[in-house]
């Protein structure tokens, strides 16, 4: 039976959301920004709408140049609220594990899924089966999304891309070669900067010319591994499933400070909401964690971190309260240099144990 494969991708979801709550915002430049706090217009575009994006508007620009690309048409900045967006993923996701064999999300707006046994492996009802998912969701949710469906996890993610915006594209098996092949390779998924340009050095630029590389030259240049799968994309019969219940690894927060510094106090301080966004993260998942890590990203650009690790596993907001504070006392001590974003990390998660608080008798380890 062929696999049936799907890729499921929220157009700008961000934006989208706050469309939908303001239907005023329809057909204006609507921007998502995460803002620094160091001045009013001092953070980065986190997400764009279609008509913003015609005005050169993308992510990761800064929120000045942005409004100045955006003087005079009317536009609409928004603060990024991450939370709100959060709730409003995972209800879609209930909702869309319901109506496919298998669901794996990836992000918080989107995710692969697998309906080969509820199709019978038929392309014909599988594409009637994305096109009722994509209708149920912008009944339910008034979202758009993009979704494409081929024999593996890479040919759907690549026909979603295409099927930008709000479109729907299935491959089918017989046609995944004559797709896949013009394509630049970049566009592989898991292929970043890096592959791409050795690749380009052997004067492979598509994925048909990848498909037809010795296997020999990929192993010599990525290794075995990264060589088997960079042949198995390009001719599309990878067969990475589509995984059922993804535990998290971990919990981190990073914010932009206000203004460079190395004083621990001021970091602790400002990386106080984040730090009980952690706590609440990780009570709602009824998860434990081992390690806590401060995460430095120092004004040249570098990054520092230092970490503890407690003898058992504990969910308790004061043992992180106050394990935060000495790790950035620590980590002052190894650079003369300030920081410019700091951020927190837990890790070594497992499901909670029966018990109420550890703070009284746990410390950390060595």
């Amino acid at each position: 039976m062929p696999r049936v494969v799907g890729h499921i991708d929220f157009d700008y979801f961000y934006a989208q959301v706050e469309e939908v709550e303001n239907p005023s915002l329809k057909g204006r430049p609507v921007i998502v920004c995460v803002f620094s706090g160091r001045t009013e217009e001092s953070g980065v575009v986190s997400t764009a709408n279609y008509k913003a994006r015609e005005f050169g508007i993308h992510s990761g620009m800064p929120i000045n140049m942005a409004k100045k690309r955006l003087a005079g048409k009317n536009p609409q900045i928004i603060k990024m609220e991450h939370e709100k967006y959060e709730v409003i993923s995972k209800e879609i996701m209930n909702d869309l594990e319901s109506m496919v064999d298998a669901l794996e999300p990836t992000g918080i707006d989107e995710a692969f899924f697998d309906i080969t046994t509820s199709t019978g492996g038929d392309y014909v009802r599988a594409r009637e089966s994305a096109q009722l998912i994509k209708e149920s969701i912008f009944r339910h949710k008034h979202l758009t999304c993009s979704m494409g469906l081929g024999q593996s996890k890479i040919v759907a993610k690549l026909s979603s891309d295409l099927a930008k915006p709000g479109g729907l594209m299935a491959v089918i098996p017989e046609t995944t070669e004559a797709f896949m092949a013009p394509l630049p390779v970049a566009k592989l998924y898991g292929v970043g900067p890096k592959t791409s340009s050795v690749l380009g050095e052997m004067g492979v630029r598509t994925i048909g010319e990848l498909a037809k590389t010795n296997p020999s030259r990929l192993q010599k240049e990525f290794g075995s591994k990264l060589a088997g799968y960079l042949l198995a994309a390009s001719t599309g019969t990878d067969t990475d499933p589509v995984v059922v219940g993804l535990e998290p690894t971990q919990f981190s927060r990073m914010v932009t400070l206000k203004r460079d510094t190395r004083d621990p106090h001021q970091v602790y301080l400002q990386l106080s909401e984040g730090i009980e966004h952690i706590h609440k993260k990780l009570t709602s998942s009824d998860k434990t964690f081992r390690t806590v890590t401060a995460i430095a990203i120092l004004t040249d650009l570098s990054a520092r971190t230092k970490s503890k690790t407690f003898e058992t596993s504990v969910n308790d907001l004061a043992l992180l309260r106050e394990a935060v504070p000495v790790l950035f006392e620590e980590l002052s001590k190894t650079t003369v240099k300030d920081y410019r974003r700091v951020g927190v990390r837990v890790s070594g998660l497992a499901n909670s144990a029966d018990q109420t608080s550890l703070s009284e008798f746990v410390r950390p380890a060595g």
